[in-house]
């Protein structure tokens, strides 16, 4: 009998560990993504202007031990760039303000998980637009999605087919607007400056 007890508890402790199992995994790190120009930068640090903001604040970064820093798509060093120079950063929520990830543009006029085109159509969770030749494709949105129009924040509705779009997806997965810039009255598109 005293085997019997000592297995029915060892199983017990078991079933519970194991349905338990998902609450001790790592949480899945969450990617932010956020542009502007470099003010001062080093192998460890980062300090850059936000382009979202009115009255020019600034962010620091710690840039992680395997931060990736490119250059007009090209891998670079991050002492290589240069005060004004165009970035785009991604964190990790996990990581709070360590910089993963720095894309930064000289010569090129969009960053590569930039996709300029047209608007198609747009659900409340998949946006179809067309690049500049004509292609179709189509990237899914949520409500954390970024939506502007002609610069101001704006509802997913409120934009309409043939508007001129700017999509920002994840660096890690373009299949995922992080951000749509439409134009309807202004020229272009509103740039970092």
């Amino acid at each position: 009998m005293k085997n019997f007890r000592t297995f029915t508890f060892g199983a017990m402790a078991l079933a519970l560990f194991v349905v338990n199992a998902p609450a001790f995994a790592a949480p899945v790190a969450e990617e932010m993504t956020h542009d502007g120009k470099v003010i001062s930068i080093t192998s460890t640090n980062l300090v850059m202007t936000n382009r979202d903001s009115k009255d020019g604040q600034e962010n620091s970064h710690t840039l992680a031990a395997d931060a990736k820093v490119t250059l007009d798509g090209k891998a670079c060093k991050a002492e290589e760039l240069k005060p004004g120079t165009k970035i785009r950063v991604t964190t990790q929520t996990n990581y709070g303000m360590v910089a993963t990830h720095i894309e930064a543009i000289d010569k090129n006029e969009t960053f590569a998980n930039t996709h300029d085109g047209t608007m198609v159509g747009i659900t409340s969770n998949r946006l179809v637009m067309k690049n500049k030749e004509g292609k179709e494709h189509s990237h899914s949105v949520s409500t954390d999605t970024i939506v502007t129009l002609d610069g101001k924040a704006c509802m997913m509705e409120d934009l309409k087919a043939g508007m001129k779009i700017r999509v920002t997806t994840k660096r890690t997965d373009q299949g995922v607007a992080t951000g749509i810039e439409a134009i309807d009255k202004e020229v272009g598109f509103v740039h970092i400056s």
